[in-house]
């Protein structure tokens, strides 16, 4: 009886052990909810105008290998100030992210008209919907969270302020439109329209043969940026020309080279890259001065560095090396020589010429003193080897008088 009871109480202790493993194995499968990761946990909008837009981008994604839907809650005294693009909290636009699928969400600020100057914050809190698992129901209650805090500083006065860049004027063929576009950010909190002017010289800019303007009617908002595209007929000649470009209001200007060519002409393209050379000479040396190229087209160019030396703003020297034939994809030196006559601090700039075009501008120092720095060096050692040997050798004259005092006196010597 009492072995009975006992293999009884053995049994039911070892099922209550694997229900307990089963329902700990079960929890796990449970709360094993889809993590979120946000690439920002806070957004600053700095000084929006009242009545304005600012706006910032962040990325979502989810550590999981199945879709998980995205909703959103808006937080604190700013919470009907903010939209997003997409609007995910719309039903007939739901989103979703997983390991794979990373989701860029717009986040919007726009403060009313009679929002009171100051700071003021809030919070975007993004939370996974409903998850479907294809491995079963487990987990399909369960929620994961990312609370993005917002920061917003609003005033009322009035900044313009933006940046042009991005310019680019493709290579066309002789007879083609020039095509060229570039992009405006906003870095103020007012609306920009910008305004391009596009002045198109020779090779050698001394010769402005065509201009270009053009106003356009679409605004840039606070904080972003856009891309703009035009086009402007073109009777140029087959050759080289330059595009300087300047996009009011922003004010800075951008310059590039573009070709006109033949009917189905390969376009060549180089880059002088650098120009190296010692920062520090002597009047009467010798000094390399190393232009380097790369060869970026899909033939081989025939390339040659020309350039200027200049001392106090007055040129002392013309450089030139010998043409060399660059393979496409290939870097060479285009190394010349140059002997400085004078100290000074000398002004190094020059172009390549390949196959009838020019690189940009690149340049470089050259500091001259009027002595040769390692002879000075040399000079240095020499006089300290000098000076250590006259010290040893007073030293040797300053015993040896001691000793013969000391014998004179009959004392013994010392060594």
């Amino acid at each position: 009886m009492k072995a009975m009871k006992k293999q009884l109480f053995i049994r039911t202790f070892f099922m209550y052990i694997i229900i307990i493993i089963f329902m700990f194995l079960l929890s796990t499968v449970i709360v094993a909810a889809a993590g979120l990761s946000v690439t920002k946990a806070e957004i600053v909008y700095d000084k929006v105008l009242r009545g304005g837009y600012a706006e910032d981008i962040v990325y979502v994604a989810s550590d999981t290998d199945f879709d998980v839907p995205l909703e959103y809650e808006v937080l604190g005294d700013i919470a009907d100030w903010i939209y997003f693009e997409p609007a995910i909290n719309d039903t007939n636009a739901t989103l979703y992210v997983s390991r794979n699928h990373v989701q860029p969400l717009k986040i919007i600020i726009q403060p009313p008209e009679d929002a009171a100057s100051g700071n003021y914050t809030g919070g975007v809190r993004i939370i996974t919907g409903t998850i479907n698992k294809p491995e079963g129901p487990y987990g399909s209650q369960l929620q994961a969270a990312f609370l993005i805090r917002i920061k917003v500083s609003v005033t009322g006065e009035q900044i313009l302020s933006c940046n042009f860049g991005g310019l680019n004027v493709p290579d066309i063929e002789i007879g083609e439109p020039i095509m060229y576009s570039f992009s405006v950010l906003n870095s103020g909190n007012v609306r920009v329209r910008p305004n391009i002017s596009i002045d198109i010289w020779n090779q050698d800019q001394s010769r402005l043969v065509k201009s270009i303007l053009n106003n356009y009617a679409i605004d840039v908002l606070p904080t972003t940026s856009k891309i703009f595209n035009g086009e402007s007929s073109s009777n140029l000649r087959i050759g080289q020309y330059w595009a300087y470009a300047t996009v009011s209001p922003c004010g800075n200007s951008e310059i590039v080279s573009f070709s006109v060519l033949e009917k189905g002409q390969i376009a060549d393209v180089g880059d002088l890259l650098r120009i190296e050379n010692k920062p520090w000479a002597s009047t009467g040396e010798i000094v390399p001065i190393i232009p380097i190229f790369r060869n970026g087209g899909q033939r081989v160019v025939s390339a040659k560095f020309k350039g200027v030396i200049t001392l106090n703003n007055k040129i002392v020297d013309s450089i030139d090396s010998d043409f060399y034939d660059v393979p496409p994809g290939d870097i060479v030196n285009l190394t010349v020589f140059f002997t400085p006559k004078k100290q000074g601090q000398y002004y190094i700039s020059g172009r390549v010429l390949y196959n009838n075009k020019l690189t940009f501008e690149k340049s470089s120092i050259l500091n001259v003193t009027g002595e040769d720095i390692n002879e000075i060096n040399m000079l240095y050692v020499v006089v300290l080897i000098i000076i250590i040997i006259i010290i040893l050798l007073l030293l040797i004259l300053i015993k040896k008088k001691r000793r013969r005092i000391h014998r004179d006196r009959g004392l013994p010597g010392r060594l």
